[in-house]
């Protein structure tokens, strides 16, 4: 179902109040801010009142007031110079509207720093794995954008899956020219390091842009990727480019796939290379047909909070 016959739909589920997501200013490069962003995108094609907030800093350690004063104005200079892609309808929140919003942070923020009274927890990778607290403080709603990031959050539905894509394929096509060698990728994936299955001339694509990492793509065979959790395994694939994730210590080919949404077209380990070539057809179709899955998700995270939070 697209979103703007679902926007008209007289059953979905709209809260009253605004949603405020917590956002930082707009960057390509980060998966976690790229789908903050794409939620309230989301959530204002459907009919929504959202916006973007961000946490203003106070400063309060710092002991002079001249200097906690230009420290706190400097700040609010930088959030005036708050940035979305043009693509997208992400305005920031009109002063004062916290006290009656729903507020939604990612797991990297810890605790409540904008003192909202109705808080969602929106899980973009495991609690305190890359900052944040490590517990989920009660009261508050969870979702998880893969059931991998929730599996140590005890009692937690399987109905709050919360899954957007921003997906890119403006610029990852398989353009057909020749290829040879291979990339690489670390990422959020230190710990695989010292697994070294791919050449030592792989080409590093991290801090490249989106575009020249699709060029890369584009001419070379292989993608050996460190972080089990990206998308860019799928913009290898889009590309032609057969992707590997490097097997994390401890973490099976069956644990991992659990937690991966898309199934197809990525080998986890060197020995699924063959696999991932025959089955990149499908995920490309799994693609395809998972963009309107995830409007459901919104709608069911549209429904809990409503029910919660009147």
């Amino acid at each position: 179902m697209k979103d703007d016959a679902m926007a008209s739909d007289p059953a979905l589920v709209r809260p009253a109040r605004p949603i405020l997501v917590n956002c930082p200013t707009f960057d390509e490069n980060s998966g976690g801010v790229i789908v903050l962003h794409a939620l309230v995108d989301r959530l204002r094609t459907l009919g929504v009142e959202a916006y973007a907030v961000q946490i203003p800093k106070d400063y309060a350690a710092v002991k002079s007031p001249v200097v906690r004063a230009l420290r706190r104005w400097n700040s609010r200079r930088k959030q005036r110079g708050f940035q979305t892609h043009p693509s997208l309808d992400v305005p920031l929140a009109p002063p004062g509207r916290v006290n009656e919003a729903i507020v939604v942070y990612p797991e990297t923020v810890s605790g409540n720093p904008l003192g909202a009274s109705r808080v969602a927890r929106w899980l973009l990778n495991r609690p305190g794995l890359l900052g944040g607290d490590a517990e989920i403080a009660a009261g508050e709603e969870v979702f998880f954008y893969q059931q991998a990031f929730a599996q140590d959050v005890q009692g937690l539905p399987a109905d709050r899956l919360l899954q957007l894509r921003w997906l890119r394929d403006d610029i990852y096509k398989d353009r057909g020219g020749p290829r040879s060698g291979a990339c690489r990728m670390i990422r959020k994936g230190t710990d695989t390091l010292d697994q070294i299955p791919h050449p030592d001339d792989a080409i590093p694509l991290d801090e490249k842009s989106h575009a020249e990492i699709a060029e890369v793509f584009n001419r070379t065979t292989v993608f050996y990727c460190h972080d089990p959790y990206t998308m860019y395994a799928y913009y290898a694939a889009l590309c032609g480019c057969t992707p590997v994730v490097i097997p994390k210590p401890g973490l099976s080919a069956q644990e991992w796939r659990a937690g991966f949404e898309l199934k197809h077209g990525v080998a986890y380990g060197v020995d699924e290379i063959a696999w991932a070539k025959a089955t990149r057809g499908q995920l490309i179709a799994d693609m395809a047909a998972a963009k309107a899955s995830e409007t459901e998700t919104v709608v069911q995270f549209l429904a809990v909070l409503q029910a919660r939070f009147g």
